[in-house]
């Protein structure tokens, strides 16, 4: 199936957004610790849990209710869900696109957030 399709392009899209707040999240880490192994055990415990919780290692679908209300407070849980429906659906009608569009909106709303939050611990560490 071509990349560069609809579902493709949706797909990237969606990545792109993800990759974006992953990195804001990484910024507002790197702002917050200097030591550069306790940077890393919490990058690795983050990426992890995200993992586990969000449906990366094992499907939704077969993952607790309870976990997948957790998962929600984590930007991976919302990139996951935009994969997971468009690798469900033959044609992208605005119908299942809604869902996508909504889910990368909230990854947004978590790159918004991770960014304030930085600019927040930086204009403290300055008073510092």
């Amino acid at each position: 199936e071509p990349l560069l399709n609809i579902k493709g392009i949706i797909y990237i899209i969606n990545t792109a957004l993800f990759t974006f707040t992953t990195l804001t999240l990484a910024l507002l880490i790197s702002n917050l610790i200097y030591n550069k192994n306790a940077i890393t055990a919490l990058v690795n415990i983050i990426a992890l849990s995200q993992a586990f919780l969000c449906g990366a290692f094992i499907p939704a679908k077969y993952m607790p209710d309870k976990v997948l209300q957790v998962a929600q407070i984590l930007p991976a849980r919302w990139y996951i869900k935009s994969n997971d429906i468009l690798k469900n659906v033959e044609n992208i009608t605005l119908n299942n696109t809604n869902q996508i569009i909504t889910n990368m909106i909230v990854m947004i709303l978590f790159a918004i957030i991770f960014i304030i939050l930085t600019n927040i611990v930086s204009k403290y560490k300055e008073k510092i």
